[in-house]
């Protein structure tokens, strides 16, 4: 009797659990904030795999299947996005460590103190 309470139970909370999993899930919007002509290295690392993309300086790039918060990413400018997320040589920026992926605008890039190569 008492197994099929806990099977009955279980059926029932099952879907809760996903829908769940999958609300956790979002898209997350990435911005290359650095200076005119600059190319953005991104990398994100998931509970899964890594994925790596570059965007040219002001575009925009849209991931989906993202954890906030759980997820991390590390954006180099002019690259590569190094396992640190440390600058690979002096004339290279990195943000020089990973950070967690917000439901907002994920761009760690310092406009204001000029943190670029280049600058």
């Amino acid at each position: 009797m008492r197994g099929w309470l806990l099977v009955g139970g279980l059926t029932l909370l099952s879907p809760q659990i996903f829908m769940t999993a999958a609300q956790a899930q979002q898209m997350a919007t990435f911005l290359c904030a650095a200076p005119a002509g600059h190319v953005c290295q991104f990398a994100v690392r998931t509970a899964g795999s890594q994925v790596n993309f570059s965007l040219p300086s002001g575009e925009r790039k849209e991931v989906p299947n993202i954890t906030p918060h759980a997820d991390k990413y590390c954006v180099c400018d002019p690259g590569p996005v190094t396992p640190d997320c440390k600058a690979p040589q002096l004339d290279h920026w990195c943000m020089g460590s990973w950070v967690d992926v917000d439901t907002g605008l994920n761009s760690e890039n310092n406009l204001a103190n000029h943190a670029f190569a280049g600058d």
